[in-house]
């Protein structure tokens, strides 16, 4: 556990590593120059070559400048005095920074100045009488040396690079995830809206038109006033029932309306004042709640819509059946016509209702007069 703490503190704080690092690389050269009696040179070379080392991985290719011109200049001046230096150890070290940290190019720059400054100190080293196979077996060892640093920088790199391309994927998923989620709230938002459109609406209409009643008709001021009290009451069950999923904790959720529900829808808005007439004819088999609940909301829909535009005296026709595998819904009026019936976001919800279904939705005059709105639904989800 302590091992990877200390590894962690390293890698957040590289300055300080490399710092230390050149420190004390600089100072074991030091030391070993006090032992043997070294001359000014020893000392100067020696700090020309380490101090860089501090700048290996924040400023690779300047390091490397600095280490290469040092190197030279004591191959070029002090080569017949001192020779090779424990400090020339720097060179191997700035080949791998360049390669692990800068660019490929200065990469590849670093590791063929460096197999050159091999091939000069083959020539150089060893200073004693030895055959020519000597000075190529030096060369070949501070090339090797040279060529492994680039080797280790280079798979440094690729890791690295790895390690960047995983996170870049792993923000990219986030990201993704975040954008999914945000659809999917919106989407939820969206339906909320057109639930609490589909019954806002079609309560407040019948509401309105009770009201304009019981205005103009003193003798039925009882029964509208019954009538907007049995829709204020479900308008506000409806709404609380929607909006619940908005808070949170636990709520109440009462059962969401369906088929069987559509002949109460009919008769509230009978008893409004509009003329509504009810034709359902189907089979004995249950009714998914989700196509249940699409039926019921296009009926309210259409009725809202003879409320809000057909005019007075107005009828309407409200059809559900089941004909060739497939739910067909007409409500139809013979009212003032379509107007602007369609602009709204009713006819919206509806279509993306039936969608869901793979069915559709029309809005149109009827050639005798009034609107015709007709569904078609598949009885089953495709």
């Amino acid at each position: 556990m302590s091992g990877a703490l200390v590894y962690s503190w390293m890698r957040g704080n590289v300055v300080w590593v490399d710092r230390v690092a050149a420190a004390l690389l600089a100072a074991g050269c030091t030391g070993l120059g006090i032992l043997v009696g070294a001359d000014g040179a020893y000392f100067l070379l020696s700090l020309l070559l380490t101090v860089p080392l501090a700048l290996r991985r924040t400023a690779p290719v300047w390091c490397a400048g600095f280490v290469f011109a040092a190197a030279f200049v004591q191959w070029s001046t002090v080569r017949d005095g001192i020779g090779a230096l424990p400090a020339d150890l720097a060179v191997p070290v700035v080949v791998h920074a360049v390669t692990a940290y800068a660019s490929p190019w200065w990469g590849r720059s670093a590791l063929a100045v460096g197999l050159i400054g091999a091939g000069l100190g083959g020539i150089s080293w060893p200073q004693l009488p030895v055959p020519t196979a000597a000075h190529v077996l030096v060369a070949g060892f501070l090339g090797s040396t040279v060529l492994a640093a680039w080797a280790i920088g280079g798979l440094h790199r690729v890791r690295h690079e790895q390690v960047v391309a995983l996170a870049e994927r792993a923000r990219l998923l986030e990201v993704e995830r975040e954008q999914r989620d945000r659809l999917a709230v919106l989407a939820e938002r969206a339906r909320i809206a057109r639930e609490m459109h589909d019954i806002v609406a079609h309560s407040l209409s019948a509401v309105i038109a009770q009201a304009d009643g019981g205005r103009y008709a003193a003798d039925a001021g009882v029964g509208a006033l019954t009538a907007i009290g049995e829709h204020a009451r479900q308008a506000l069950g409806e709404t609380r029932r929607v909006l619940g999923v908005l808070r949170e904790g636990p709520v109440d959720v009462l059962p969401q309306p369906g088929f069987e529900d559509v002949p109460r829808l009919v008769h509230r808005v009978r008893a409004s004042g509009v003329d509504v007439r009810l034709s359902l004819r189907g089979d004995d088999s249950p009714v998914p709640s989700g196509l249940g609940l699409a039926v019921y909301r296009i009926v309210q829909e259409g009725l809202t819509n003879v409320v809000k535009h057909a005019g007075p005296g107005a009828r309407a026709e409200v059809s559900v059946r089941w004909e060739a595998g497939q739910v067909l819904v007409d409500v139809a009026d013979d009212g003032r016509g379509p107007g602007t019936r369609g602009g709204g976001f009713g006819l919206v919800g509806m279509r993306e209702r039936v969608a869901a279904y793979g069915g559709s939705v029309t809005l149109a005059a009827r050639p005798a007069g009034g609107t015709a709105l007709c569904a078609r639904i598949p009885a089953a989800s495709p």
